[in-house]
């Protein structure tokens, strides 16, 4: 077992696995809910499936802690974020336009 750990970590060696599997978002929802459903053990799920556990509870926190935004977000209420954002831009035109005037007024003027 050394012998082999060693002949991978050196030059012209064994090479290590570089293939990573990368899971779609579908994908990891799909674990993440037959894992909640309880139907199948968390560390049968994993096995099955292929992950550690700790990407399981990693990506099952990833999907709690931005549910409320999925709700938030069908409320149709604009969140403050939103909000601030809106009143910045509505701004920003007020701005372009009386600019926009100011140039066609001074343009006016020299025309003349």
């Amino acid at each position: 077992m050394v012998e082999w750990i060693q002949r991978r970590g050196q030059p012209g060696g064994e090479p290590m696995s570089q293939n990573r599997r990368r899971w779609s978002a579908e994908e990891k929802l799909r674990i993440v809910l037959s894992g909640v459903q309880g139907d199948i053990e968390v560390s049968e799920l994993c096995r099955r499936e292929g992950i550690n556990p700790t990407q399981y509870y990693g990506w099952k926190k990833q999907l709690m802690s931005s549910a409320g935004r999925v709700f938030a977000a069908e409320s149709g209420k604009p969140s403050a974020r939103e909000q601030r954002l809106e009143t910045d831009l509505n701004r920003a035109k007020d701005v372009i336009a009386e600019i926009t005037a100011e140039n066609l007024d001074l343009k006016k003027g020299l025309l003349v």
